[in-house]
């Protein structure tokens, strides 16, 4: 608490705000409040018409970014009320503060994170029901619509009219909001009625009550890599036609046909300046883990990232052979320079690992990959997983532009 009179002098402060802002009583009483505040915000129109109201009689309130003797950022929510004298005039004002700091830097950093995830991926919102609420211009610009087309408009927009009335189509949207979320490569119609595909995840999000309250999608669109797999099928399959005597031809283009498909469900991409991100999704052999382990050489090759991230959560088990190449996919990203944190390790692999006697002390884990990329954040220096916020604005970047960290 703090008394100022109707010019914003102070006149007193109790320790607790003193010690917010990091001041003593000498370095504070009879100075203008504006010392301890951000320059930028004792400039803006809205302090100047605050002043005015309160020396009128008006509580105001609101949040206020402040500065200590440090220079370091103090955000404070804050409510003044006028004192009035017995004729009812204002004579000083009260603030009562409360430090939100925490809670300033924390939503900061969850809106870097979604902004990160927002430029890399197409992404759209629904209602439990399916009602679409948002999508951003890389979904947009996916699927043909302006966000005015479809705003409003059922999920069944992007669907055939067989799928929007198959059984199917209503079990997907029953176990959404049952909270399971829903994986997979998926066909959607644009617009102008071409289909397209998407590697999507749709993702239920609950309130603080545990109450569904919406869905959303972070999808890849991967037609061009499937519509180069159909017509190499198609290409194939006159080839496997007249070979179907010869069974060792015919096994040739089977796993031909495999490897292309692998190649389309291993998208290696970048999600931050330096940090490479992999979602396998369904069954991971030798072969499989043989690509993944090309494509993620090749791709730090050619973009120097720092940090990869694996995500398996989509892998349902592993076997000896796909443990052991993980940890060897671990140790050659190293010798690039680059470290690889393996995210979203299930219960079931887990008990697998454990029970195959693997060694695994070469292999880095994290439970979600959320916390992957909180850590990859954190080793980069941009995020401060022990105070859980980024640095003080004076040492991070600009938030809405991505820089180098080493």
């Amino acid at each position: 608490m703090a008394e100022f009179d109707l010019q914003g002098t102070v006149l007193s402060a109790n320790a607790n705000f003193l010690a917010l802002i990091g001041s003593s009583e000498a370095d504070v009483i009879g100075q203008p409040y504006s010392l301890v505040l951000d320059p930028e915000e004792t400039r803006s129109a809205k302090w100047k018409q605050l002043w005015a109201s309160l020396a009128k009689g008006n509580s105001q309130g609101g949040e206020f970014l402040h500065r200590n003797k440090d220079g370091q950022e103090v955000w404070l929510q804050t409510s003044f009320s006028p004192v009035l004298t017995s004729n009812g005039k204002p004579e000083s004002v009260i603030g009562l503060a409360t430090d939100i700091t925490e809670t300033k830097n924390r939503s900061a950093i969850d809106a870097s994170t979604i902004a990160a995830i927002e430029r890399s991926m197409a992404v759209i919102e629904f209602a439990p029901d399916g009602t679409i609420l948002r999508a951003n211009p890389i979904m947009l610009q996916v699927l043909g619509y302006g966000e005015e087309e479809i705003s409003g408009q059922h999920h069944r927009l992007f669907v055939t009219k067989e799928e929007a009335s198959s059984p199917a189509y209503k079990q997907f949207w029953t176990a959404l909001s049952r909270g399971e979320s829903q994986r997979g490569q998926f066909q959607r119609i644009t617009k102008s009625g071409e289909p397209v595909w998407l590697e999507a995840s749709y993702n239920p999000i609950v309130d603080a009550s545990g109450t569904l309250v919406r869905v959303v999608k972070f999808a890849y669109d991967i037609t061009a890599q499937f519509n180069q797999a159909a017509a190499l099928m198609g290409a194939k399959s006159a080839q496997l036609e007249s070979a179907l005597e010869e069974s060792r031809e015919a096994e040739r283009v089977r796993l031909e046909l495999d490897r292309t498909l692998q190649e389309m469900s291993t998208p290696v991409t970048p999600i931050w300046d330096e940090i490479l991100l992999l979602p396998l999704v369904g069954i991971v052999d030798s072969t499989r883990t043989d690509d993944v382990m090309r494509k993620t050489l090749d791709r730090i090759s050619q973009t120097g990232s720092k940090m990869f991230i694996l995500d398996i959560s989509g892998v349902p088990t592993v076997d000896t052979a796909v443990a052991n190449q993980l940890i060897k996919i671990t140790k050659a990203t190293r010798i690039m320079g680059c470290e690889t944190l393996v995210s979203g390790v299930s219960s079931s692999i887990a008990h697998t690992i454990v029970e195959l006697g693997v060694d695994i002390s070469e292999l880095r884990t994290t439970a979600t990959l959320k916390d992957a990329f909180s850590t990859c954040l954190a080793e980069m220096g941009v995020l401060d997983l022990q105070r859980g916020r980024m640095p003080f604005r004076s040492q991070q970047p600009t938030l809405h532009r991505q820089r180098t960290y080493r």
